[in-house]
């Protein structure tokens, strides 16, 4: 072999060499599946990057009150015996039942965050009571339902459950200003 033929296939296999050596390096291992989950127990949530059909009917459901001009007004569904102060009466009662209850506003700046809210949230049964609101805003209505934990997110009508606590404390803080929550609490605890 004379020594010119010899240096061009040593300056062929390098690269092809170094490129066999490094493509096993430089691959990813092929995805794992997700590990299978224990079921949820009472009161555990867990929380999952949203879809982007979740994504899609979230900013849906609130494109009504995304742009509104004046405040969104806030309903609580509230029982329609007279409140006698005791904690139980903060709870929501079915629909028929239940008498709506003009409690607030939230902005369209905390609407258009909630809208940008991309984590769901999956938990098991609670003991914790719900409250059932209402927005509404020219014409428009959409029902949505939280309870004291804000790790059990806010449920809005249509849509997968939306962790956003920001919105949560608003609502809760609408809530506690005419009903006055945390005091009852206390009175629960201390009892």
């Amino acid at each position: 072999m004379t020594p010119s033929l010899h240096s061009a296939l040593h300056r062929a296999a390098l690269p092809l060499c170094c490129t066999a050596l490094l493509l096993p390096a430089c691959s990813r291992p092929p995805a794992q599946p997700p590990a299978e989950q224990p079921p949820l127990m009472a009161g555990e949530a867990r929380f999952h990057p949203m879809s982007t059909e979740q994504q899609q009917r979230l900013q849906a459901a609130l494109a009504p009150f995304l742009s509104a001009t004046a405040p969104v007004e806030v309903f609580f569904l509230a029982p329609q015996r007279r409140d006698n102060g005791k904690f139980d009466w903060c709870i929501s009662p079915a629909a028929p039942e239940g008498v709506p209850k003009l409690i607030g506003s939230l902005s369209t700046s905390d609407l258009q965050q909630l809208a940008t809210q991309r984590t769901t949230v999956e938990h098991g049964d609670t003991a914790d009571y719900w409250q059932r609101l209402r927005l509404q805003s020219n014409g428009s209505a959409l029902d949505i339902a939280i309870c004291p934990a804000e790790e059990f997110g806010l449920h809005i009508d249509g849509c997968s459950p939306v962790r956003s606590r920001s919105t949560h404390r608003a609502l809760w803080a609408l809530m506690d200003k005419n009903f006055n929550i945390q005091a009852r609490f206390d009175i629960v605890v201390r009892d």
